[in-house]
């Protein structure tokens, strides 16, 4: 995915969870049930304000993220939303920013961070009603995945948050005709994960169960898998 797509993705999910989290704003998020939809909407409206001061250069990016009231992100979000799609149409993606990974400190990594953030959460925000939300585009989410391992699985190891593993995760993503492989962090016996993209990068975000998409070798690196 290029930048173009991550910054589409940040518009379209981004407006849609603004519009269910402003309908239903004491409903809760089923996927995240300790959330109500004004709480999820204003953590994402910390979000966009984190990512505003991170870009003009005034915060660490270990800090904690911006916290804005839920009585004033129902009001505010829109404009917050719009900011930071100003601010990703205008920043040179190889611009100096900040972050808390083993990646490049460089804008390209908050684009695609801000997608998969708006993706997964625009997914949320479904769980408020009573419809099966609608899956994550097929692209955007094995994109997702493959920045659930670059990012935040290898930054876990990197920085010893998480113990090694002799181990290796094979996903087959149905609806791609595709196989990824990752070791944890050390090759080793193989757990089998199947589904459909979306399927499979909400199940490592523990919004479906990973292990009712086991179909292969041993299932106790599912049973343990780590909330990042």
């Amino acid at each position: 995915m290029d930048t173009r797509r991550w910054t589409e993705v940040v518009e379209t999910d981004g407006r849609e969870l603004g519009r269910l989290c402003r309908e239903r704003p004491d409903a809760v998020v089923r996927s995240c049930p300790d959330w109500t939809g004004a709480d999820l909407l204003a953590h994402s409206a910390g979000f966009c304000r984190t990512l505003g001061a991170l870009f003009a250069g005034g915060r660490d990016a270990r800090e904690p993220a911006v916290e804005v009231r839920r009585d004033e992100a129902l009001a505010s979000f829109d404009d917050d939303l719009a900011a930071l799609l100003q601010l990703l149409s205008t920043t040179d993606p190889a611009a100096h920013v900040v972050n808390w990974s083993v990646r490049a400190d460089d804008a390209a990594y908050w684009f695609r961070r801000a997608a998969h953030e708006f993706a997964i959460h625009r997914w949320d925000a479904a769980t408020t009603t009573d419809d099966e939300p609608a899956a994550i585009p097929a692209d955007v989410a094995r994109d997702g995945i493959a920045e659930f391992f670059e990012a935040f699985v290898a930054t876990a190891f990197g920085y010893g948050r998480m113990p090694p593993k002799d181990a290796t995760l094979v996903l087959e993503l149905t609806d791609l005709d595709e196989t990824l492989r990752y070791d944890l962090p050390n090759p080793g016996e193989e757990t089998v994960v199947r589904g459909t993209a979306s399927d499979v990068v909400l199940a490592l975000w523990h919004r479906r169960d990973p292990l009712a998409l086991h179909v292969g070798g041993d299932g106790t690196v599912l049973r343990s898998w780590p909330h990042i």
